[in-house]
Formats: C-alpha cells, structure tokens, sequence
C-alpha cells in the first residue's frame, strides 16, 4: 500500500503547485522511511518515527536533512488523514523534530576571493559569479536569469521563482555592475 499512497500523496502535490524539487525530495524521503519500517501507512505509530529518527541519527545525518524528512513524513500523514480520511491522527508529533542551531555561512577570505577570480577568463562568467557572491544569489537563481530580468539603468535584476518560490528585485552592488557592459557586449 505504502507505494500506491506515496505516488498519489506526490500527485497530490503536483496538483497543489509544489516544485518537483519538493515533490522528488518528498517521495525519495518517504520510500527511504517506509523501507525501513516496511508497515502500512495506516500502523506507523509514534514510536516508528522515533527509530527512524535515530536511525537517521546514527546514519550521522543533520539535523536540517532529519527535519525535512519528517517534514515529508508529517505532511505524507496529514494528507492521509483529511484528504484520504485513512487516519485519525498524525504519528509525527513535534517532538520529533530536532533542534538546531543557525550557524553563519563562512566567509571567503579576500585571497580565496581573488583566487577564485583568477581562474575565471570569460567576462560572462566574471559576472554571473560577481552577482552571485556580491548580491547573495545561487547558482540555481543566476542559471534562471534572462535579459529581460535585468534593468541596466537601475541596476537591478528580477530574481523569478528563487528560494521557496518567491519573486525578488535585486540591486546590483556596485563592483560588481562594473563587469556588466562587458559582459553585456559578449557574445557565447
């Protein structure tokens, strides 16, 4: 049963606009629980959620990857619950997820920086990891950007759909709208 529920619960969530990067996520960390519990979705109990917990603990997995499984898990069991009417109540309890802290991302240093400049020779290039590093975006939000999300005289981009789905306006920080009528000239 666990396979036909998981298959529709992701169907459910495509019909519901989640990203594909949610939905492939959700249904590998649901085949990955119900592998080791290997019971009906409707007889996991409270304490099979706490072996998966540290299961996944001693796997030495963090924190953040712990949670977002039982994310998965507790909206797999919601959805069970009042969309199919299979359950009574959520095994996932809050108590299950596990607490973390909120580290600062490390910094480059200015040689790491200019290392790392010293190896890009495309002008393109230069820019896209310029905007990267001095306007915070990711790899995924610079690979999504047209000519039309930028305003040359503004100096600001449109970042569509970046993190949780969200739409932003980005200014440019000044070094690097330098590279910009460079790159802006180059042709790949």
């Amino acid at each position: 049963m666990a396979p036909d529920a998981i298959a529709q619960f992701c169907t459910y969530l495509h019909r519901r606009n989640y990203s594909p990067h949610t939905v492939d996520n959700y249904g590998r960390d649901l085949r990955l629980f119900f592998t080791l519990v290997d019971k009906d979705p409707c007889a996991v109990s409270g304490r099979d959620v706490a072996h998966f917990v540290e299961h996944q603990r001693q796997r030495q997995r963090t924190a953040t990857t712990i949670n977002r499984r039982l994310n998965a898990l507790q909206h797999f069991f919601e959805y069970l619950a009042t969309e199919r009417q299979m359950l009574d109540i959520n095994p996932v309890k809050p108590s299950h997820f596990l607490r973390r802290g909120h580290p600062l991302p490390k910094a480059l240093s200015p040689e790491q920086v200019r290392r790392l400049f010293a190896q890009i020779t495309h002008p393109l290039d230069h820019a896209l990891c310029l905007l990267m590093l001095r306007c915070g975006l990711r790899v995924s939000e610079v690979a999504r950007l047209t000519p039309a999300d930028l305003n040359w005289e503004q100096k600001a981009l449109r970042v569509t759909q970046g993190k949780g789905r969200k739409d932003r306006v980005v200014y440019i920080a000044a070094d690097a709208s330098c590279s910009w009528p460079e790159a802006r000239r180059t042709n790949r």
